[in-house]
This record gives structure tokens, sequence and C-alpha cells, in this order.
């Protein structure tokens, strides 16, 4: 009873707004972009001036800067995804007995892109951003260990964050949106190559980490084991394809809102 308060507490300040205002249904957007772009724009410059630090593995800077950066983004990534996962899903619960009218299912949608865009912000630091710093870094320094200042960020931030984001997104869609994503719609094709990408590209680096260690030495960018992340980028092409599936209910909303008109001017 207390998330169902919570959730209707919430959705009165929304009504003050319109569901595509910018404090309405785009508010998501607007906040999260600040907070990603804030969290890895403020990590790049922990980069920028901690680098030196990061050299020797065995050194007591090293465990200073960087070991302690790596636990502390395990474990904060951690407890948000387990937060943010439980309360979308615990909350929907609280939601699905409820009729969902035109306004509030537009809002809804609003909040869903918000929540694709700044999934999409996530893949293009994890997948674009990152990874040319950390190519620079590893064709000119010889490293002593996997967990590279590059590496922290990029892998045990920017890649965690990239699967909570498309599975988080997905949660949402599930328990806002049953007229796209409910359980009598089955499980999407789009979420699934979504997923799919963030996953795997995930598989994918602790596959390159063990051959580069073992094998193939990163003197070049084009090695054997990068060729597995193109997959990564054809998967993540689903993305473009939530916009679409929304796109089409927003139409048919429109024409439900409609109808009734339609059938009064009849009569």
């Amino acid at each position: 009873m207390a998330t169902l308060a919570s959730v209707k507490e919430r959705r009165v300040v929304s009504e003050r707004y319109g569901p595509t205002d910018w404090l309405g249904g785009w508010r998501t957007l607007l906040w999260g972009y600040a907070a990603v772009l804030a969290l890895f724009l403020g990590l790049e410059l922990y980069v920028l001036r901690f680098w030196t630090a990061g050299l020797d593995s065995a050194s007591y800077d090293f465990t200073l800067y960087w070991r302690s950066l790596f636990v502390a983004e395990i474990l904060s990534v951690g407890a948000f995804t387990g937060l943010w996962w439980g309360w979308l899903v615990k909350s929907g619960r609280a939601l699905a007995a409820e009729k969902v009218d035109a306004r509030e299912e537009v809002r809804r949608i609003a909040t869903f892109w918000g929540l694709v865009g700044i999934t999409s912000l996530i893949l293009y630091f994890m997948a674009s951003f990152f990874p040319n710093q950390d190519g620079a870094w590893h064709q000119t320094v010889v490293r002593d260990t996997a967990i590279t200042p590059p590496h922290v960020v990029m892998f045990y931030m920017a890649f965690p964050l990239g699967i909570t984001f498309s599975i988080g997104t997905y949660l949402y869609g599930r328990t806002r949106l049953p007229a796209v994503y409910g359980p009598s719609r089955g499980f999407p094709w789009s979420f699934a190559f979504l997923i799919a990408a963030s996953v795997t590209e995930m598989l994918q680096v602790a596959f390159n980490e063990w051959g580069h260690s073992l094998w193939w030495a990163e003197e070049f960018f084009a090695a054997p084991f990068h060729w597995p992340f193109v997959t990564y980028g054809w998967l993540a092409g689903g993305i473009f394809a939530l916009w679409a599936e929304t796109i089409i209910r927003l139409y048919q909303i429109e024409k439900e809102i409609e109808m009734p008109t339609e059938v009064g001017a009849a009569s």
C-alpha cells in the first residue's frame, strides 16, 4: 500500500505539467542526461588527474586511487541496479490493476523515450569515447595488470551501467506500457537485441583481456580479439526499434481519442 500511495503522490505532482512538457514526461531525460554526463566527465577528469598513479599496480598510489575506485564502482553500480530494478518491479505490480488514461500513457511513453535516450548516451561512452582512450593507453603503456585506469572507468562503470539501463528500460516498458510491452505481447526482439548487445559486450571484454594476456598483444586496434565487438554494434541497432514501436502506439492513442468524437458526430 505504501508503494501505491507513493506512486499516486508522484502522479499528482506530475499532473501539474503536460505529458510532454520539459518538466513533465521529459524530466527523466533531462535529469538522466545531466547525471550521466556529470558521472562520466567527472571520471574522465579523475583519469587525467591521477593517470600517473596507475602505471605500477604494486604501488601504494595505485591502491589508493585505482583499486579503491574499482571497488567503489562495483559496489555502487550493484546497489543502484538492485534498488532500481526492484523498485520498477514492485511499483509496477502496484500499478498493474490501474486503468491508464491517454494523458498518462503519453507521459509514460515520454519517460520511456527518456530512458532510451539515457541508454543511448551510456552506449556512446562505453562503445566509443572510453574505448578510444583505452586504445591510446594500451598502445603506448606497458601494463602489469588488467585493472588499468581506462579499464576501471570503462569496464566497471560504463559497461555495467549499459546492462543496468538496457534491462531497466525493458522493466519500465513491461510494467508501465502494457499495450506495447506487456506480458501478453511476449518478449520483443528490439529488447532482445539491445540487452544482448550490452551483455555480450561485457562477456567479450573478459574474453578480449584473456586473449591479450596469453596470445595476441594489443599492438594495433584491429587485433583479432577485437573483431567480435562489431557484433555488439549490430545488436545495439535494436534500440531504434524501441522508438518505432512506441510511435505506433502514439498513433493508436490518437485514434482512440478521436473515435468517440466521430461516433458522437455520426449519431
